[in-house]
């Protein structure tokens, strides 16, 4: 038997918060715990804005995921769906970018491509994605770190005698390798496959989606920063040569 947060809502009970949203709790600015709330719901998605020059269709598909995700806070498995969009959104930037100009080197190269990663890949040649221009590279760097050292401290707790680690996080700075990491393969590698997962079929369900919005954000808004001319200037540049991972 379904669970009625599941099942379809009626007049009654469509504008309640599906209750598995206030299972998530904030830390306000005196280190109090509160409920989440809708306006915490919908502060979350509105900074993911695409520039003026991305075309107006490839902003109203982007503008339907931030939607999907509003509607999340009423209908929880609407996470999964908001992130299905925004990933379809990425790949229809790709198509109009790539085939933008019908006559040009970038459309005739494209046309061979059908999936995901193979758009993205080709953006990545053409210079029209790069590592060094990823605005959120810092903040994936600082995360990273932040991981390791997360692992580090279960290894050391699992030592004999030692029961407690300190560990202040303003001293956590990333490394050159942090700072280098070659981004753009890893989703190349990661976002076709949660693409294709949903795409199928499937059970998978987390409201951790925002993630999946900074990168797309991001990709879609490099993708149109560019012309034609310095995609091209950059072919020779060794970081658009690297493949994926």
């Amino acid at each position: 038997m379904l669970d009625p947060s599941d099942a379809l809502r009626d007049e009654d009970d469509i504008a309640h918060p599906d209750p598995r949203n206030t299972f998530f709790g904030l830390v306000d600015s005196a280190g109090q715990v509160r409920p989440q709330e809708l306006s915490d719901h919908l502060e979350a998605i509105q900074p993911y804005v695409l520039e003026s020059t991305v075309p107006e269709s490839v902003r109203l598909h982007f503008e339907t995921a931030k939607n999907l995700y509003a509607y999340a806070w009423f209908v929880y498995r609407f996470h999964a769906v908001a992130e299905q969009q925004v990933l379809s959104s990425l790949e229809f930037a790709l198509r109009s970018r790539l085939e933008s100009k019908g006559d040009s080197p970038i459309a005739r190269r494209s046309k061979k491509f059908a999936g995901l990663s193979d758009w993205l890949r080709e953006a990545q040649r053409l210079g029209l994605i790069t590592n060094s221009r990823l605005r959120i590279g810092d903040q994936l760097a600082r995360e990273r770190a932040r991981t390791r050292c997360e692992f580090d401290q279960i290894q050391k707790m699992s030592k004999p005698g030692v029961t407690t680690i300190t560990v202040d996080p303003a001293t956590l700075q990333p490394t050159e390798e942090d700072l280098r990491y070659d981004w753009i393969s890893a989703f190349i590698d990661g976002l076709p496959k949660i693409r294709n997962e949903y795409a199928h079929g499937s059970s998978m369900l987390h409201p951790a989606v925002l993630r999946t919005f900074d990168i797309v954000c991001d990709l879609i808004n490099q993708l149109f920063s560019s012309s034609d001319a310095v995609c091209n200037a950059r072919l020779g540049d060794p970081e658009n040569q690297r493949g994926g991972v």
